[in-house]
């Protein structure tokens, strides 16, 4: 005997969809905890490095960035508001990076 199974590709199909909306959820929210972590902890004189956080959805992942141009220096412990390489540490909380956590431009 012989047993078919009418409409399962539609069902793994939504279930696919339905994954990929949560993940994409889980992976934003995530990201805004981390950013708001490196807010926290990012010294603050003017307030402009702090603010200066911003994530850019791209997708299956995200790109946290802080354009300041003097960021790297904090990074550095120029501040003894926050210790050196504040955002790697908070950075490796969330997992392992897909290739280097700062880069200068």
């Amino acid at each position: 005997m012989k047993m078919q199974i009418r409409g399962i590709n539609d069902t793994f199909n939504r279930l696919s969809i339905e994954l990929s909306k949560a993940e994409t959820a889980n992976l934003q929210k995530e990201a805004a905890k981390m950013v708001s972590e490196l807010e926290a902890a990012t010294p603050v004189d003017t307030g402009l490095a702090r603010d200066s956080w911003k994530i850019d959805d791209q997708g299956k992942r995200v790109l946290i960035t802080n354009d300041t141009p003097y960021i790297q220096y904090l990074n550095e412990g120029s501040s003894k508001q926050a210790p050196s390489h504040f955002v790697e540490k908070i950075a490796l909380k969330y997992g392992t990076p897909l290739g280097a956590i700062t880069e200068s431009k």
